[in-house]
C-alpha cells in the first residue's frame, strides 16, 4: 500500500468513527458539535504533520518495501524508542482527551486513544518502510504502542499513576549537526526532535505514593540518554554511550494544586511532561552530580 494511500485511508477511518460516534455511544453522552470540531482540528494536525515529516523526515527518494537492519537500535543506542514511547502516549492522551471532552466515558476514550496513538505509530512505522535509510521497525511499533495503552493500563492498575513519563532537553553539545553536516544534510538549528544526544527521558516516581512521609509533590526520577561520542561509519551513526541519570523531580499538578480552574488543570497535566531542573547524579558512564541538570 502505497504511503499516501494508506495515510488518507487513515483519515477516512478516523471520519467513520467521528460520524458513526453518536450512533456507538448514545445521543445523550456524546456532543456533535464538539465531534465534529475533534475531528476537523485532529485531521488538520495529522495532515500538516504528515506534510512537514513528508518534507524533513522521508524527503529522499522511496525504495520498495523493506524491515529494518538493525541499525535503529544503533544510531540512537534505544534512546529514540523511548521517543516513540512517549510519542504513543501523547498522542493517545490527545485523542482520549478530546473524547472525554465531547462526552465519551473515561473507559471508552482511553481505549480509543490507545487504538489512535498505535495506529499513528503505524502510519509512521510503514512511512520509514519505503525511506533508504529507515526501514519498518516492529520494536519502534511495539514500543510506541505500549506507550499509547499506558493510559489503558493506568486506569485497571492504580498503582502506575505513581508513575510518569518525562522529557528534558537542553542543547548542551552539537554532536546532532556535526554529524549531519558530515552526511551532507543541514537540519534546522532548532531540530530538536532529532538531537537525542540532548534529549533525556525520565522515568518518575512519586515518594508520598509510597510513603506519606514525604511531600506529595516530590518525585525521584532515573533518566536515560546517550552522550556525545557517536561517530559516521558508511554514513550511519555509531559509537557513543548511554547515559544514566538519578535526580529529584517535581509532580506539578500536586506542587501547582492551589492553580484549580479548568484552564489551570490543562496545563498542569501537560507541563507534567516535562523534567523541570532539579539536583541530579549522573551515575553513567561516568559519576557525576550537577546542583541543577536539564
Amino acid at each position: 500500500m502505497k504511503i499516501k494511500s494508506l495515510f488518507f485511508f487513515f483519515l477516512f477511518l478516523l471520519n467513520v468513527f467521528f460520524t458513526n460516534a453518536k450512533q456507538s455511544f448514545g445521543n445523550d453522552s456524546i456532543k456533535k458539535g464538539r465531534i465534529i470540531l475533534v475531528s476537523s482540528s485532529l485531521a488538520v494536525a495529522l495532515g500538516g504533520s504528515y506534510l512537514y515529516i513528508e518534507n524533513s523526515w522521508w524527503n529522499e527518494k522511496q525504495q520498495g518495501f523493506h524491515f529494518d537492519d538493525g541499525s535503529d537500535k544503533v544510531y540512537a543506542l534505544n534512546v529514540d524508542k523511548t521517543g516513540h514511547f512517549m510519542g504513543g502516549l501523547q498522542a493517545a492522551d490527545v485523542f482520549s482527551g478530546s473524547m472525554r471532552w465531547a462526552g465519551m466515558s473515561k473507559k471508552q476514550a482511553l481505549w480509543y486513544g490507545g487504538v489512535f496513538g498505535s495506529g499513528l505509530q503505524l502510519a509512521i512505522e510503514m512511512k520509514d518502510a519505503y525511506a533508504p535509510y529507515w526501514g519498518f521497525s516492529k520494536w519502534d511499533l511495539a514500543i510506541g504502542s505500549a506507550g499509547s495503552f499506558l493510559p489503558v493500563a493506568k486506569y485497571y492498575s492504580p498503582t502506575l499513576t505513581a508513575f510518569d513519563v518525562k522529557l528534558s532537553y537542553w542543547k548542551r553539545h552539537n554532536t546532532y549537526w556535526d554529524l549531519e553536516k558530515q552526511r551532507g544534510k543541514t537540519p534546522h538549528k532548532n531540530a530538536w526532535q532529532d538531537d537525542y544526544v540532548n534529549q533525556t527521558y525520565w522515568l518518575s516516581a512519586n515518594l508520598n505514593y509510597f510513603n506519606n512521609k514525604f511531600p506529595d509533590w516530590l518525585n525521584i526520577a532515573i533518566g536515560f540518554g546517550l552522550d556525545e561520542t557517536q561517530y559516521l561509519v558508511k554514513g550511519t551513526k555509531t559509537g557513543g554511550k548511554n547515559e544514566f541519570y538519578i535526580a529529584l523531580d517535581y509532580d506539578i499538578p500536586k506542587l501547582l494544586k492551589g492553580w484549580k480552574s479548568p484552564t489551570a488543570k490543562k496545563i498542569k497535566h501537560w507541563l507534567n511532561y516535562f523534567h523541570f531542573p532539579a539536583p541530579t547524579i549522573r551515575i553513567s558512564p561516568k559519576l557525576e552530580f550537577y546542583p541543577l541538570f536539564l
